[in-house]
């Protein structure tokens, strides 16, 4: 009966303080709406939050040859999954802090001294005891989103709001400074790590500090200063997974400190604690990295015997590629190049792994100049590395370099072999096709072999595709991607880049690289067969793709007669013996051949790779073997270029005087032979700068025949000059303004042809297009200067349509918009505090943040208003916090309509807009008092807003959980 009856009390006295509003602060008001925001909002937000957190650690696929990321949100990848359950978590929490925050300060006695916790505690900008932990989960659950800049944005709120409360501060600090890692803002890390230090921290503060620093340091390198703190985040973590995977980074720092053993102990240790068995094995292999040289024989064993082991045959790339490090280690380069070939054929996911085998292998061929085995593998690296990567701008470069160099080496080679090859003797030179022969024929075998193997594996019939990633039919009938590749289902081939380049990778492997036109898979186009599917052929062109190894001589052919089958088999010697050049013409065709592959290829290797004497063997080459090459002169141009790069003038002015003599015709011995060639070769670019300038001034004093004069100087001095555009559209220009039309209009269309991506050639188009329309050219003066005086529209209008018309409409959306010069400040850092003062300013209203830019010009939009009014009240608001006022010098401020902003730089500059926004909005009056914290809309809920409840809120559940609180 007791208990009853203290039952009945308790929910009595629970019933009474729910009319508890949170403009009263009295205990019972704390009590209730701190009891009510536990149980209730923050509830299912942490049980969301929980839920995404577990989505996240499934579905992360880390890459145990890199770095492990110390937090998986960093991987954005990762950051998207779990997007529904932490979204939940932010609503939650946000709806707990909107109905359960209290600011009204309780009430005192006066008269009673006050102590220096009570002072502190009045001092406080929250009341509510719990709500702490809802402003931390919704800034927890923004940063496993990814959204770091608005994670920071809370984090930094918190620490106003409890600025009275060390214990929250230190918290909040130390996951701030987690934000600013991942932001890469070391130097604002830093800063907080120094501050958080100086303050005595308790334990659950400590926690959260040692994992942000250990983060800190290893992105800032500081692995040796790393251990500590890593170690201090191992004992701390209560993942089973997450202490593992960092066990396996503690072994990664280890290593990089040039500590072996403790890493292998450290291995010992994620092996140990049970993990995946993708990161037991991954640890299994980095183990055989890091043990003792002398353990030579044994390392290689090892990797040898998990390489034949059939639970490893998805992980063969990491095996292969360990085995590969261990031959690097004692200088063994042919061996580590067979381990590495193979972990790129045997890998069967298409995925980190294989993409690190291939990079490194690339970096090899790379470094040894074998461009062509180097180009194959970049081509294949680029179709699957993660545009993320560190490494993945360079891949690109240089495989965009080898894409243009490789054909022209191959080419090279290719007919050297075949010309070694009608030297040799009919006895030896049939015994060398046969090698080949039999080299086909093993791999073919050896590929029919694996492919049947994996058929039966994936228990599904051979299509005949060579490729490692396979499509199988999932339980749902879906098609599921078993290779790693990450592509969407039901997304079209062509919106995957990596689908798209693997695919060319695979068909250049195939088909070699091919012309697009109709019967290309035919050497012989004048020769028509009906059958579509018919033994193919290289042309001559293809032919200089590939090197007369066991792949390239089997393939590359110019066959006679297509009736001839032996002479279309790859099998037979007659296939091979038709590709040799035995005739004086052949040999001269061939002779060609090589002469232009080593030209071009030695001025790639000059401009693109920078390999000075790699690219002097090779035109020296072209130069003294191949006398009658069609392109001497340009020949000895590229020489001259490259002696005076080499620093060898001797050398240069040989070159420059043989092109001067031989071939006074050419457009860079007219130059060369300019007796102030070296001027304007050392200082050519200062020299065009002045005379740009010089002509500019010209032109605004309306000196034409000045302009036109210096625009002659440019033309001899400067052909090839940067300013090159600009003088010609000042040219066009001064033409128009002294009644040359039609030459005006012949300059503009060159301008147009020539140099189409130049920023003046969008206004030229336009003028070009409005005179063509039968526009008429009005007398303004057009500004090639000022980037806020330009238009896109270079005509005046004829008419007034509307489209071209500034509206006055003011009662319309607005937008806010901030305009810069490109690269004239920091953009990351202007976003993140106008993010962090709209988002601590406002907590009705969302004013999203869009960042453009149009040519010079960068613009960080702030789009919401309704209404001119609330722009100027949001802008005189703006103004009046310290930060944003000192930012805001930068940059030039514009309140503009959606409308009027489709129109800005196009038919009206910043200049024009700033002009008539003097004369029909400045002059408008504002309310003082407008109110920009209010809903946009309002609207009446019901009980269809809250599903499987009576009364709109979920059933309270009393369970406890890991968060405390306090009365």
């Amino acid at each position: 009966m007791k208990k009853t009856a203290l039952h009945i009390v308790f929910v009595a006295a629970v019933l009474a303080l729910a009319a508890c509003s949170t403009k009263k602060n009295t205990s019972g008001t704390r009590f209730y709406h701190a009891m009510t925001a536990r149980f209730n909002t923050f509830y299912n937000g942490n049980e969301a939050y929980k839920s995404g957190v577990l989505e996240q650690e499934k579905a992360h696929v880390d890459n145990y040859n890199e770095l492990l990321p110390m937090f998986i949100s960093r991987n954005k990848k990762t950051s998207t999954t779990g997007e529904g359950s932490f979204k939940t978590a932010i609503e939650k929490c946000e709806k707990a802090i909107k109905q359960h925050s209290i600011k009204a300060r309780p009430a005192t006695n006066v008269n009673k001294k006050k102590t220096a916790a009570d002072k502190a505690y009045l001092a406080r900008k929250e009341f509510n005891p719990f709500l702490k932990h809802a402003w931390m989960l919704m800034g927890k659950a923004q940063f496993r989103q990814g959204q770091f800049i608005e994670a920071a944005s809370t984090f930094q709120y918190i620490t106003q709001i409890y600025a009275t409360q060390p214990e929250v501060l230190a918290d909040a600090y130390a996951w701030l400074a987690r934000c600013y890692v991942q932001l890469d803002w070391p130097y604002d890390a830093e800063n907080l790590f120094t501050r958080i230090q100086r303050d005595s921290l308790a334990k659950y503060g400590t926690r959260e500090r040692d994992a942000s620093y250990a983060d800190y340091l290893i992105q800032t390198h500081q692995y040796k200063e790393t251990v500590p703190y890593l170690i201090s985040a191992i004992k701390n973590e209560k993942s089973k997974k997450q202490k593992a995977r960092l066990n396996y980074l503690l072994a990664q720092v280890y290593e990089l400190n040039g500590e072996p053993e403790l890493a292998y102990n450290a291995l010992r240790k994620v092996i140990r604690s049970n993990p995946p068995y993708e990161l037991e094995l991954s640890a299994r292999v980095k183990q055989s990295e890091v043990s003792p040289k002398g353990q030579y024989q044994q390392m290689v064993k090892k990797l040898r015997r998990m390489a034949k082991s059939q639970k490893n045959k998805d992980y063969l790339d990491q095996i292969y590629y360990a085995l590969g490090n261990v031959y690097l280690s004692v200088q063994d380069t042919v061996h580590c190049i067979s381990a590495y070939e193979q972990g790129a054929q045997k890998s069967t996911r298409n995925g980190v792994a294989k993409a690190n085998v291939l990079l490194h292998l690339a970096q090899l061929y790379w470094e040894m100049e074998d461009y062509v085995e180097a180009q194959r593998c970049y081509a294949d690296l680029i179709g699957i590395l993660d545009k993320e990567h560190q490494d993945f701008a360079e891949s690109e470069r240089r495989a965009k370099i080898l894409e243009a160099l490789a054909p022209h080496v191959a080419a090279v080679e290719l007919q050297d072999s075949l010309q070694e090859l009608a030297r040799m003797p009919e006895k030896e030179r049939n015994a060398a096709i046969d090698r080949v022969i039999e080299a086909l024929i093993k791999k073919e075998k050896e590929e029919a072999k694996e492919q049947a193997q994996q058929n039966a594996a994936n228990n599904q019939p051979a299509t005949g595709a060579t490729g490692n990633t396979q499509q199988t039919t999932g339980p749902t009938g879906n098609q599921t991607d078993i290779g790693g590749m990450g592509a969407d289902r039901g997304s079209w081939y062509f919106y995957n880049p990596m689908l798209v380049q693997q695919g060319k990778s695979q068909f250049q492997r195939t088909w070699g690289r091919r012309k697009l036109e109709d019967n290309w898979r035919r050497s012989d186009k004048s020769t028509s067969n009906n059958n579509e599917f018919e033994e193919y052929n290289y042309d001559e062109d293809t032919a200089q793709n590939d090197s007369v190894t066991t792949d390239s001589i089997a393939t590359e052919t110019a066959p006679e007669e297509l009736n001839d089958s032996a002479a279309n088999d790859p099998h037979k010697r007659e296939f091979y013996l038709k590709q040799i050049p035995f005739t004086p013409e052949q040999i001269a065709a061939s002779d060609a051949i090589i002469g232009d592959g080593l030209y071009q290829a030695g001025v790639i290797e000059m401009v693109d790779l920078n390999n000075y004497p790699l690219a002097q063997r090779t035109l020296l080459r072209a130069l003294n073997d191949y006398p009658d090459y069609v392109e001497m002169d340009m020949l000895y141009y590229q020489l001259f270029l490259l002696y005076r790069r080499m620093n060898r003038p001797e050398e240069a002015e040989v070159y420059r005087q043989k092109l001067i003599a031989e071939y006074p015709q050419n457009r860079f011995a007219q130059t060369l032979a300019n007796p102030n060639y070296e001027l304007f070769a050392r200082e050519g670019r200062a020299l065009e700068d002045s005379l740009y300038a010089a002509t500019y001034g010209l032109y605004e004093a309306n000196n034409y025949a000045a302009v036109l004069e210096n625009f002659r100087k440019e033309q001899t001095d400067f052909p090839e000059g940067a300013h090159y555009p600009k003088f010609l559209y000042l040219k066009a220009m001064s033409e128009l303004y002294t009644g040359e039309r039609d030459s005006f209009l012949v300059s503009l269309r060159t301008l147009i042809q020539k140099y189409p991506k130049e920023e003046l050639t969008e206004m030229a188009s336009a003028i070009v297009k409005g005179v063509e329309e039968g526009r008429a050219l009005n007398n303004s003066k057009f500004d090639a200067g000022s980037i806020w005086s330009r238009r896109g529209m270079a005509l005046a209008a004829d008419s007034t349509g509307g489209q071209d018309t500034l509206s006055t409409e003011r009662y319309c959306n607005f937008v806010f918009l901030m305009a810069y010069p490109k690269n004239s400040l920091n953009e990351d850092r202007l976003l993140y505090e106008l993010a962090r003062y709209n988002f601590s300013s406002f907590l009705v209203r969302n004013f999203d943040i869009e960042v453009t830019e149009d040519n010079e010009i960068g613009e960080m939009i702030v789009r919401g208003f309704l209404s001119f009014d609330e722009a100027h009240a949001y802008t005189q608001k703006l103004y009046t916090n310290p930060t944003m006022s000192e930012i805001l010098k930068k940059v030039r401020v514009i309140l503009i309509s959606e409308e009027n902003l489709k129109l800005l730089g196009k038919a009206f500059s910043f200049d024009d807009y700033a002009a008539f926004y003097e004369k029909h909005f400045a002059p408008l009056q504002i309310k003082e008092d407008l109110r920009l914290d209010e809903p946009s809309e309002i609207r009446i809920r019901t009980e269809e807003d809250f599903p499987g409840t009576e009364n709109g809120e979920t059933e309270d559940k009393y369970n406890e959980d890991e968060y405390g609180y306090d009365y």
